[in-house]
C-alpha cells in the first residue's frame, strides 16, 4: 500500500514557465500511485536539482518513501534500509517521515532488537513509539521471539504479553482449552498484539463448535495487522463463501485441518453424546476404540492428548477403569497434565466423592509437576494448590467428609500425612508455611471460625505469631476474649492492635467498650474497688466524654458507690445523671439496667405511677435513649421493670410521630429482645410508614415480629428486606434477612424483583394491626415458592386424600367467625367425614383439625400440617425463623 505523498500544499514552478513544476509534480505522483517508484524518484531528483526549493525537496521525500515502501513490499529489507540512511543522512527534515519506515524495515529484516530497543526508552516520543507499535501489529509473526528479546526488560508490558500469547495459541491449537486458559489478562485493547488475542479466542471458539463467536472474534481483528492472514483460512473452515480464492498455504492448512480430521471428529461428536447421555458402557467403550483408532491414522502426534482427554471424561461418568484402559488400548501417560486434567474433571462434578478424589489427584499433580520442573517443592504455586484443596474439602458437608477422614485413619498401612489432603487445616497450616500472605490467613481463620471458636483463636494466634504487625488476628482475638469475658486478655490483645493502627475504626471503638465489659465484670465478683479503677481509666478517655457517655459513666459511678457504701459518692453521682440526662426518672432507670446488667442486686427504680403525665409521654423516646447508651458501651441485655415497657406501649400511638429512625429502630429491637413482638409489630407499622432508607430495616423488624402461625408472610417479609437492602447496598441488613429466609425455607432461597419488595411494603403498611387470632393479613400466596394450591380440584388431581374441607358449599370464613364453638366445627365436620374412614381415625382427624384451629390456622395450613406430619401452630417453622429471641 502507497504511503500517502505530500508536498505541504506548496507549489512547484520554474522561472520560465509557472506551470512546469506543477505538471512535473502531478506526473511524478501519477508515477507513485501507479506503483513505478523507481521511474518517480529518477524525475523528482531531476525537478529538485532544477528548482532546489522547499517544496521540490518535499515532493523527493516523498518519492523516496515511496521508493523505500516499495522495497519492503517486495521483501528487501536490507536494501530498504540502505536507502533510509542515505535519505537520513541527506534530509534531515525527512526524520519523522522515516521513523516509521525504518521500524518495518527492521521488523521485515527480523531485527527485533533493534526494533523494540526504543520501546525501553521512557523518554520516547509519542510518533516515535506508535510506529513501532504499528510495525509490531502489522509486520512481526514470530511471538516467542518478542518474548525473548533481550532488548526490553524481562518484565516488559511486551515481552510478557508475547508470552503469555504465545503459550495460549499452542494450548488453543492443540486441544481444547477453558476461558481462563485463554482470558489473557496480560494483553489490553489497546496492544499492537491485540488482534493475537482475538485470534486465539477464535481458534478456541472453532474447535468448540461455537461458529458464531468465532467469526465475532475474527471480524474484530485488524485488517493490516498479522493475524488478519489467518482469516480467509479460518472462514474456509466455517465454510463460508469466500471472496478470493485461498493461497497454496491456506488451501493447504485448511486440509490438514478440517479435511483430513472430518472422520475423527464425527467419532468423537458421537463419543460426546454417549457420554453426555450417559448410554451402556459397551456403546462407549466400541466408541473409545473408535475414536483412537482414526486419531492414530489421521493425527497421530495427539494420539495421547486424546486419551487423556476421554480417560478423565470417563472418570468423570464413573465408567469401568480397567475396560476404559483396554479400550484406549493403555494407559494415557501419567505425568503432570494427566493429572491436572483429572482433578480438575472431577471437581466439576456435582458428586462430594469426586471433590475428595480430586484433592488426592491434585497432591499427585503436584509432585509430578515437582519432579518434571514446573514448579518448586516449596513455592507459591504450591500454597495456591493447597488453598485451592481446602476450598475443595469446603464444599464437601461436614458428615461426610468426616467419614472420609475416619476412614483414612483406620489405614494402618499409610499414615496420616499421606491423606492430609483430606484435612482443611493441615492444608491450610502448609499454605501458611510456604506462603504467610494475610489472605492465606484469612482463609484459614474463616474456616477454623465455622468449626469452633478453640479452633479459631489457634489459628490467630499462628497468624499472631508468623505475622505480629498484621492486625486482623489481633482483633478477632481481641473479640473472642470479649464474648468469653476474659477482658484483661482483650485489653492486652487491644495494646497491640492500637501500637499497629490506632486510628482503626475497630480498635477505637474498642477501649472503651472493653472497660465497661470489665468493670461490669468485677461488680458482678463484688470488688468494687476494681471496678473504681476501670471507672477512673475510662473518664481519662477522650471519647468518654462523646455524647451520652458521660451520664453513662456517672450512672456507673453511682452503681459502684451503692457495692461500696459510700453514700455521699452516691449522691454526687445520682445528681450528675439527673442533671446529665435531664430527668430523675431516666436516671432511675439507667442506673438500674446498669444494676441488672453486672448482675448486682437491684437498685430501687421509680415506680411509673409516680410518673407525671409528660414523663409518662416521654416513656418510649427515654426507653429508646437509654438501650442505645447501653448499646454504645457494648450492654448487650439492658433490662428495666417490665412496667416501663408496658406504659410505653400505651404512650407509643401519641409519641410515635416525635421519634425519629433511630429511636424506633431501638424500640423495636427492645421489644423483641424483651418478648413482645406485638409492640415490635407496631413500632415497624411506624418505620415503614417513614418511607426512605431504613424500610428494608423495618420489614426485618416486622418478619422478626410476625406470629409463628404466619410462616409464610415472614419469609415473604424477609426476602423484600433482603432485595431493598441490595438496592441500598446495606450489607448488614441483607445478611440478616437472607438468614431469616433460610431458617424457614429449607431449599435455596428465593428472591423477589425490587417492584415486588416495594409492593410488599404497601401491604405491610396498610395492615397497621397485629394478626392475632385467625387474621390472615396480606395474600402473598403468588410470591411464595413452590407453594400448592389445596382446592379441592387441584388436590383430585395430585391423588391426594379428599378433605373435610373439599365441598363447594364450605366457605373459609367461617373459621373467622368469633362464635364457632367447638360443637358447631364437630357437626360441619361430621357431615364431610369421608366415607369409610373408620370413626377412631375420624375422631383423631378431628381433634388434630381442631387443634389447628385453636392455634389460629387456616384450614389449607391444617391440610399442610398434615401432608408434612410437623405438627400445629407453627412451631417447627417457627423455630428456624425467630432465630436467637431473647
Amino acid at each position: 500500500m502507497q504511503p500517502k505523498l505530500t508536498t505541504g500544499g506548496q507549489a512547484l514552478c520554474t522561472p520560465d514557465n509557472p506551470t512546469t513544476g506543477a505538471a512535473e509534480e502531478t506526473s511524478i505522483r501519477q508515477l507513485l500511485a501507479h506503483g513505478k517508484s523507481k521511474t518517480a524518484l529518477d524525475r523528482a531528483k531531476d525537478l529538485h536539482k532544477a528548482l532546489g526549493s522547499a517544496a521540490s525537496e518535499a515532493l523527493l521525500i516523498d518519492a523516496y518513501a515511496g521508493r523505500i515502501q516499495a522495497l519492503l513490499d517486495q521483501n528487501l529489507a536490507l536494501e530498504a534500509k540502505s536507502l533510509i540512511e542515505l535519505v537520513r543522512g541527506r534530509y534531515p527534515s525527512a526524520k519523522a517521515r522515516l521513523d516509521g519506515l525504518s521500524a518495518t524495515s527492521a521488523a521485515r529484516a527480523g531485527a527485533l532488537d533493534e526494533l523494540l530497543a526504543p520501546l525501553a526508552d521512557p523518554g520516547l516520543g509519542p510518533e516515535s513509539r506508535a510506529a513501532i507499535e504499528q510495525a509490531v501489529q502489522n509486520t512481526v509473526a514470530d511471538l516467542a521471539a518478542i518474548a525473548a528479546c533481550r532488548a526490553l526488560p524481562a518484565d516488559h508490558s511486551l515481552r510478557l504479553a508475547a508470552g503469555a500469547l504465545d503459550r495460549a495459541f499452542a494450548a488453543a491449537a492443540s486441544g481444547p482449552v477453558t476461558d481462563d486458559e485463554i482470558a489473557l489478562p496480560e494483553v489490553s485493547h489497546r496492544s499492537p498484539l491485540g488482534s493475537w488475542k482475538l485470534l486465539v479466542r477464535a481458534i478456541a471458539l472453532f474447535y468448540r463448535g461455537e461458529a458464531d463467536s468465532c467469526q465475532e472474534c475474527l471480524r474484530a481483528i485488524k485488517p493490516e495487522s498479522v493475524p488478519a492472514r489467518l482469516i480467509p483460512a479460518m472462514h474456509s473452515m466455517l465454510g463460508l463463501k469466500l471472496s478470493a480464492p485461498l493461497t497454496p498455504a491456506e488451501a493447504a492448512l485448511v486440509s490438514r485441518t478440517t479435511e483430513s480430521s472430518a472422520s475423527l471428529r464425527s467419532e468423537l461428536e458421537k463419543l460426546d453424546h454417549a457420554f453426555a447421555d450417559d448410554e451402556d458402557e459397551g456403546r462407549i467403550f466400541k466408541l473409545v476404540r473408535l475414536a483412537m483408532q482414526e486419531c492414530r491414522r489421521l493425527l497421530p502426534d495427539q494420539v495421547e492428548t486424546l486419551k487423556r482427554l476421554i480417560y478423565v471424561r470417563g472418570s468423570m461418568n464413573a465408567v469401568e477403569g480397567e475396560r476404559l484402559t483396554a479400550a484406549l488400548q493403555g494407559m494415557p501417560r501419567q505425568d503432570a497434565s494427566f493429572f491436572r486434567a483429572l482433578a480438575h474433571g472431577m471437581e466439576t462434578t456435582s458428586d462430594t466423592e469426586d471433590l475428595a478424589m480430586a484433592c488426592e489427584y491434585w497432591d499427585e499433580f503436584r509432585q509430578r509437576a515437582v519432579r518434571e520442573g514446573w514448579f518448586g517443592a516449596k513455592g507459591m504455586e504450591v500454597a495456591t494448590l493447597y488453598i485451592h484443596m481446602a476450598g475443595l474439602l469446603r464444599r464437601i458437608p461436614e458428615d461426610e467428609l468426616r467419614d472420609l477422614q475416619r476412614e483414612s485413619r483406620s489405614n494402618r498401612k499409610l499414615g496420616l500425612d499421606d491423606f492430609f489432603f483430606l484435612f482443611p487445616e493441615k492444608l491450610y497450616e502448609r499454605a501458611c508455611v510456604l506462603d504467610p500472605h494475610p489472605e492465606i490467613f484469612s482463609q484459614w481463620l474463616s474456616w477454623a471460625v465455622q468449626e469452633s471458636a478453640h479452633k479459631g483463636e489457634d489459628v490467630a494466634k499462628a497468624w499472631h505469631k508468623i505475622r505480629p504487625m498484621d492486625i486482623e488476628p489481633l482483633l478477632y482475638l481481641l473479640q473472642a476474649a470479649e464474648k468469653r469475658h476474659a477482658f484483661p486478655s482483650a485489653l492486652t490483645y487491644l495494646d497491640k492492635a492500637e501500637r499497629i493502627d490506632a486510628v482503626h475504626s475497630v480498635v477505637r471503638a474498642s477501649r472503651l467498650r472493653l472497660l465497661t465489659g470489665s468493670a461490669l465484670r468485677h461488680l458482678e465478683q463484688k470488688k468494687p474497688h476494681l471496678a473504681a479503677e476501670k471507672l477512673k481509666t475510662m473518664a481519662a478517655l477522650p471519647q468518654s466524654r462523646q455524647g451520652d457517655r458521660p451520664a453513662f459513666m456517672a450512672a456507673l459511678g453511682y452503681v459502684i458507690a451503692v457495692e461500696q457504701g459510700d453514700v455521699r459518692v452516691m449522691d454526687d453521682r445520682r445528681a450528675e445523671t439527673c442533671r446529665l440526662l435531664d430527668s430523675d426518672k431516666a436516671a432511675g432507670m439507667l442506673v438500674c439496667g446498669i444494676s441488672a446488667a453486672a448482675k448486682r442486686r437491684p437498685v430501687e427504680a421509680p415506680l411509673v405511677e409516680n410518673f407525671s403525665l409528660a414523663e409518662r409521654s416521654a416513656l418510649p423516646a427515654q426507653i429508646a435513649r437509654l438501650v442505645a447508651i447501653a448499646k454504645d458501651v457494648g450492654i448487650k441485655k439492658f433490662y428495666f421493670p417490665v412496667p416501663y415497657l408496658e406504659e410505653a406501649i400505651r404512650q407509643f400511638p401519641r409519641a410515635s410521630g416525635s421519634l425519629d429512625i433511630g429511636q424506633l429502630r431501638t424500640l423495636a429491637e427492645t421489644a423483641l429482645a424483651m418478648g413482645n413482638d406485638k409492640f415490635a409489630y407496631a413500632v415497624s407499622a411506624e418505620g415503614l410508614s417513614r418511607g426512605g432508607d431504613a424500610e428494608a430495616r423495618f420489614l426485618v423488624l416486622r418478619a422478626r415480629s410476625m406470629p409463628e402461625r404466619q410462616a409464610d408472610r415472614h419469609v415473604i417479609c424477609a426476602a423484600a428486606a433482603a432485595e431493598l437492602a441490595r438496592s441500598h447496598r446495606d450489607m448488614e441488613t441483607i445478611g440478616e434477612a437472607v438468614d431469616l429466609v433460610r431458617g424457614v425455607v429449607d431449599s435455596d432461597p428465593f428472591t423477589l424483583t425490587l417492584d415486588q419488595a416495594r409492593e410488599v411494603v404497601r401491604k405491610e403498611i396498610a395492615a397497621s394491626d397485629y394478626p392475632g387470632g385467625n387474621s390472615r393479613g396480606p395474600d402473598y400466596s403468588a410470591l411464595l415458592p413452590g407453594k400448592l394450591c389445596n382446592c379441592p380440584e387441584c388436590r383430585r388431581a395430585r391423588g391426594e386424600m379428599p378433605s373435610p374441607f373439599d365441598d363447594d358449599d364450605f366457605d373459609e370464613k367461617d373459621f373467622d367467625d368469633e362464635d364457632f364453638s367447638d360443637e358447631k366445627m364437630e357437626r360441619m365436620f361430621n357431615e364431610r367425614v369421608p366415607e369409610g374412614m373408620p370413626p377412631e381415625l375420624a375422631q383423631m382427624l378431628f381433634e388434630v383439625l381442631k387443634e389447628g384451629y385453636r392455634n389460629g390456622l387456616s384450614p389449607d395450613e391444617i391440610l399442610e400440617g398434615l401432608e408434612d406430619m410437623g405438627g400445629f401452630g407453627g412451631s417447627s417453622r417457627g423455630k428456624g425463623k425467630k432465630g436467637k429471641r431473647t
